[in-house]
């Protein structure tokens, strides 16, 4: 099993491929020297650079996220968190009931539509106007997009599959202890 992880998220598609090739090359010299029967690589950003390989592990193009987003693959973000304003500022700022607690921070800032992201503490995320200059109401409920799904799915219980307002259905996660 190899994972170019150094490589997934360079916005240079052509420096991605020369970082799989060399990946690969370490990769199917081990299956060389060891042995086994099947050659396991990848990430969504290089899902489609991998010919020969048994499996291609790439896990976040199912939910997508602003991480990978700047790569132009050919998949959507279907995840997002539902938060809540709780307070706006006269000064120019409003703050989500959403924080380091319920997003996986470590590739950035998550995004919210329309808005800029100026501070996320643990519970809070603090934004500021966006093009429009208008900064939401208190108890708007906004899309927050995280910048990594993999942690911001572990940090939940549920997650809701949604059409517009309805929801679908609920599914449980059980990343406990991971």
């Amino acid at each position: 099993m190899g994972y170019e992880g150094h490589a997934v998220g360079n916005p240079d598609r052509s420096a991605r491929a020369g970082a799989v090739e060399e990946s690969m090359a370490l990769l199917y010299q081990a299956l060389e020297d060891v042995g086994g029967g099947i050659t396991s690589a990848g990430a969504t950003g290089t899902y489609d650079m991998h010919p020969g390989t048994d499996e291609v592990q790439a896990g976040s193009y199912l939910l997508m996220d602003t991480h990978y987003e700047h790569l132009a693959l050919p998949f959507g973000i279907a995840l997002s968190l539902e938060a809540t304003v709780v307070s706006v500022s006269p000064k120019g700022w409003c703050v989500l009931d959403c924080g380091l607690k319920s997003l996986g921070m470590d590739h950035g800032d998550p995004t919210v539509p329309g808005l800029s992201v100026f501070f996320c503490s643990d519970e809070h995320t603090t934004v500021l106007p966006g093009d429009s200059g208008e900064l939401p109401e208190v108890g708007s409920r906004l899309r927050v997009l995280p910048a990594h799904v993999d942690p911001t799915v572990a940090y939940h219980e549920t997650l809701h599959v949604v059409d517009g307002e309805e929801v679908l259905e609920a599914l449980p996660v059980d990343l406990r202890g991971w």
